[in-house]
């Protein structure tokens, strides 16, 4: 099972854009969890590498929070949905049966 990444910790990322926007992965550190009614990290960029028309300076401090109704990590790219795979962590909590 995966863990929830932790403030300091440093993690890889992959976004796949959308509407042109292109794809990144990069390193990030974890600046702050939120793990209550909803899930998401503060993260701030270490080392970026962009294909497509991705503007590295986008994400000079990046928000991503679990979507629970796709269950999978999602951030915002001037204001389109990027879907975010943090490697190895966090796939966020399994659904229970009614």
């Amino acid at each position: 099972m995966s863990r929830l990444p932790q403030a300091g910790d440093v993690i890889q990322l992959f976004g796949i854009g959308c509407e042109g926007c292109g794809h990144f992965r990069g390193q990030f550190a974890v600046l702050s969890v939120e793990d209550r009614e909803d899930v998401f990290l503060v993260l701030d960029p270490k080392e970026i590498q962009c294909e497509g028309a991705v503007d590295p300076d986008a994400f000079s401090r990046l928000i991503v929070m679990w979507n629970r109704d796709l269950e999978c990590w999602q951030t915002d790219c001037s204001g389109h949905p990027v879907v975010v795979n943090i490697a190895g962590h966090f796939r966020g909590p399994h659904r229970q049966a009614a």
